[in-house]
């Protein structure tokens, strides 16, 4: 949803201009830089919309990079890495640093446009810390340092979307056809789809994916309000630790005024 540039950055000058044509054949500006310096001045002039960095790089690798964003406040948008390694010290060492998405070299330009694209529409401005901090959890349970199939892992569960949606399409159908277009009651709506989809994972693929379960599942619910939701993922972090959130997603949705913990306070949204 933001207006700036998709910032690529890589060592490699032919990758650069590939992944720069893929980027306008979506109809999106590229911004590009050979270094984490480059970088870092670029996105304190334009702010990027998104960044895809590889990982080594002569000098500060893309590790470092999304450090030193953080750190002077620049990072306000997904963090994806283009990476050629496909083991468990990328992963780890990936979640740490604060990249949000993982791209496989090698796995084709249209995988390279749709995680561009999903990121771009989303409206989630990263991987909400919970879930990051789940990911890491399960990354840092596996085994050795070798090869972990991260691409294959990175993938959407047809039998988590089906419970998701069997069990919010039978709560909804308990309250009034227009539930969810009162803002208050689209964030119920986003709190019991979070809770029943982390509830549901198992994988770091699962927790790595669930701005895509989430948006997905919104979408599947045809309201004519859902297109709207994505100002409520860009703050997702601050929703998540508002204790009435969390006490949303564990209850069966019901009218705001039915749950025992609503405060007047909310009414204004």
């Amino acid at each position: 949803m933001e207006a700036g540039p998709v910032l690529l950055v890589d060592d490699d000058p032919v990758l650069l201009k590939l992944n720069a044509l893929a980027v306008h054949g979506l109809g999106l500006e590229a911004a590009v830089a050979a270094t984490a310096d480059d970088a870092v001045a670029l996105a304190g002039r334009t702010p990027p919309a998104l960044i895809i960095s590889d990982v080594q790089m002569p000098g500060q690798g893309g590790f470092d990079l999304a450090v030193r964003l953080r750190e002077a406040g620049l990072k306000t948008q997904p963090f994806l890495y283009f990476t050629g390694y496909d083991d468990l010290d990328i992963l780890r060492g990936g979640l740490r640093s604060g990249g949000d998405d993982f791209l496989i070299k090698g796995a084709g330009v249209e995988h390279l446009k749709s995680r561009i694209s999903f990121w771009m529409a989303s409206g989630f401005s990263g991987l909400p810390q919970d879930l990051r901090r789940r990911a890491l959890v399960q990354a840092n349970r596996m085994k050795g340092d070798s090869t972990c199939g991260l691409h294959d892992m990175l993938i959407i569960r047809q039998d988590i979307l089906d419970m998701v949606t069997s069990r919010i399409t039978g709560e909804l159908a308990e309250v009034s056809s227009g539930y969810g277009e009162r803002l208050i009651e689209r964030l119920f709506i986003l709190a019991r789809i979070s809770k029943l989809v982390i509830d549901a994972s198992v994988h770091v693929g699962d927790y790595l994916r669930f701005p895509d379960y989430v948006t997905a599942l919104l979408r599947g619910l045809n309201r004519p309000w859902a297109k709207d939701v994505w100002p409520l993922l860009r703050c997702f972090d601050e929703w998540a630790l508002d204790e009435r959130f969390v006490l949303a997603g564990v209850e069966t949705l019901k009218p705001f005024a039915a749950y025992d913990w609503f405060e007047d306070s909310m009414d204004v949204l």
